[in-house]
């Protein structure tokens, strides 16, 4: 996945798996939210269509990007949103 692309998708509403998978995946909503609705994982779903590395992509550069803006809204300090990513790194 392209830098575009997860560029993209974090335009998609919040909250809104089922479509977020859909556009990673290539697959059908109906397919994903039945496979949600079954007790399948979001990760789980991307890595079944073999896309978990550009699901994960996606949320980290979500989180980047919304730690930056706590960042300059003075709301979390760059040590501190350091030591997030250093958390979520991990994973």
């Amino acid at each position: 996945m392209e830098r575009g692309d997860i560029t993209m998708l974090c335009n998609i509403e919040s909250g809104n798996i089922t479509l977020l998978l859909s556009r990673i995946t290539g697959a059908e909503q109906t397919e994903i939210e039945q496979m949600l609705m079954n007790g399948t994982n979001p990760a789980e779903v991307a890595d079944h269509y073999g896309k978990y590395d550009e699901f994960n992509a996606f949320f980290k550069s979500n989180i980047i990007s919304k730690l930056n803006a706590l960042i300059n809204n003075n709301e979390i300090s760059v040590s501190d949103a350091n030591r997030f990513l250093d958390q979520i790194a991990k994973f």
